[in-house]
C-alpha cells in the first residue's frame, strides 16, 4: 500500500511539473529553433559531429563550418547530405557526384546543385551521364566537349552551345546536325 501510495504522489508531482510550464522550454519560432541548433551542433567536437550526420546526415544543415571529414561522413551516409552542405569543396563536389551517379543517373539533390559546382566537378558528372548538362545553364566549352564527345545528341540540350563542341557533336554523329541552332 505504502509504494502504490508513493507512486500516486510521484506521478501527481509530475503531471503539476509537467504542465506548470516551470520546466517546460519556452516555444520558440522556427527561425529561433534552428538558430539554437545550429549553435548546439556547431559547438559540438568533429568526432560528435560525425557521429551526428553518420545518424541522421540531414544534421549536416546545423552546422556552420563543417569539416572535410564531417562533410564526408554525411556524404557516405546519403548523397542527398549534398543539398544541405553550404559551400562544400570541390573534392567534396566530386564525391557527391560519384556516389550519386555510380549507376548512371542523377537525383534531384545533384540537379539543384549542379550548376554550383566546380568546372571538374561538372566533367565528372557528364562523364557518368551527360544528360545532366541540361541542368546547366552555362556550361563552359570544356563541359560541353566532354558531354558531345560521350552522347552527341546532348547538344541539343545546350542553349549557349560553342562552335567547337557543335563541330566535335557533329564530327561524331553528323545526325545532329539538325539540332544545332
Amino acid at each position: 500500500m505504502a509504494s502504490l501510495m508513493k507512486f500516486f504522489t510521484l506521478s501527481a508531482i509530475t503531471l503539476v511539473v509537467l504542465f506548470s510550464g516551470c520546466t517546460q522550454p519556452k516555444n520558440l519560432s522556427y527561425a529561433e529553433q534552428i538558430k539554437e541548433r545550429t549553435k548546439y551542433y556547431s559547438s559540438l567536437s568533429e568526432a560528435q559531429q560525425i557521429k551526428a550526420v553518420t545518424e541522421y546526415w540531414w544534421k549536416i544543415q546545423f552546422i556552420k563550418a563543417p569539416s572535410y571529414k564531417v562533410q564526408k561522413a554525411a556524404l557516405e551516409t546519403s548523397p542527398r547530405a549534398i543539398e544541405e552542405i553550404r559551400n562544400p569543396t570541390k573534392e567534396i563536389q566530386i564525391l557527391a557526384v560519384n556516389k550519386i551517379m555510380k549507376d548512371g543517373s542523377f537525383n534531384i539533390a545533384l540537379t539543384k546543385r549542379i550548376e554550383s559546382f566546380d568546372e571538374e566537378a561538372q566533367i565528372v558528372a557528364v562523364r557518368h551521364n551527360p544528360q545532366i548538362i541540361q541542368f546547366i545553364t552555362y556550361p563552359s566549352e570544356k563541359v560541353q566537349l566532354e558531354a558531345v564527345k560521350i552522347n552527341p545528341f546532348v547538344i541539343k540540350n545546350i542553349i549557349n552551345a560553342t562552335p567547337k563542341a557543335k563541330e566535335e557533336a557533329v564530327k561524331r554523329n553528323p545526325r545532329v546536325a539538325k539540332f544545332l541552332r
